[in-house]
């Protein structure tokens, strides 16, 4: 127990930077936020959500597939003046950004608090995102028939984490996804390769299979208990890869910031760890 608590110690000051806050949109205020581009094949629909006027009526730089023009918005940077909610015709809450740029002027964008891949922007320096932030995103569900609470993180690349508490004793498991093209049936094996040349190694773990009803191919799961000296690397050290058996996966730096402030949230309250 002492490593597990001289780990949050040592995490305890380290900041999450990301460029998506969700509901937390005061904290896009007062930032500079550059249009990241898009893949070659998708740049000739332009960008979605940018308004020339308050009443989101107009679009700016029309149009590329009913938005904006690529060429107009790419690699522009706005400051964020304003962040104004407000309703859309389906009743969905959504938030006006008053952004400006030296070359445009102002323009609004339509925000979607709820959907991160709707939202075309790098914010410069990253977001301050306070100390709850992950903590809210947590799901907590209470056993009706016996002492049991089990507490899940969202998935971040294919990663997350589940947290089950019995009689005052907690118990955090690892949940991560790959998917394959081919089948492999009875693999095992699941390794992870963390920042600062760490990594975590499981050669005899099973690693289970099922078809990929979403798409191509198959998907492969590994579900494991983490230990203490598992759950203090991942708490100082972000996650860059990982395989299950032979099937490979990178982790980008946004979703290894998630996955780490996820577990951060889990662990800052355990009473004991078996």
């Amino acid at each position: 127990m002492k490593k597990l608590l001289f780990a949050f110690i040592l995490i305890s000051n380290v900041s999450f930077s990301q460029n998506f806050p969700a509901y937390d949109v005061n904290l896009l205020l007062d930032k500079e936020i550059k249009v990241i581009q898009k893949n070659k094949n998708l740049q000739k629909y332009g960008y979605e959500g940018f308004f020339k006027n308050k009443e989101l009526k107009k679009k700016f730089n029309c149009c590329e597939s009913h938005n904006s023009k690529y060429a107009g918005l790419v690699g522009k940077v706005f400051k964020v003046l304003s962040a104004e909610p407000y309703k859309n015709i389906i009743g969905v809450d959504k938030y006006k950004l008053k952004i400006e740029n030296s070359e445009v002027g102002i323009i609004y964008f339509d925000y979607n608090p709820k959907y991160e891949h709707s939202f075309p922007f790098e914010v410069i320096g990253g977001l301050d995102l306070p100390k709850d932030f992950y903590c809210k995103k947590l799901k907590v569900k209470k056993d009706k028939f016996e002492d049991k609470i089990t507490t899940s993180t969202p998935y971040a690349s294919g990663i997350s984490f589940v947290k089950v508490e019995r009689n005052s004793n907690q118990v955090i498991y690892f949940n991560i996804n790959e998917t394959g093209s081919t089948l492999a049936i009875n693999k095992k094996g699941l390794y992870v390769l963390l920042e600062n040349n760490k990594r975590i190694s499981k050669p005899n773990l099973d690693i289970d299979v099922e078809v990929n009803t979403g798409g191509s191919g198959y998907i492969y799961n590994a579900f494991v208990k983490l230990s203490k000296e598992d759950i203090e690397l991942l708490l100082n050290n972000k996650i860059t890869d990982d395989k299950l058996y032979i099937f490979e996966g990178t982790v980008d730096k946004e979703s290894a910031n998630k996955i780490m402030g996820y577990l951060k949230c889990l662990v800052q309250n355990n009473n004991k760890i078996n």
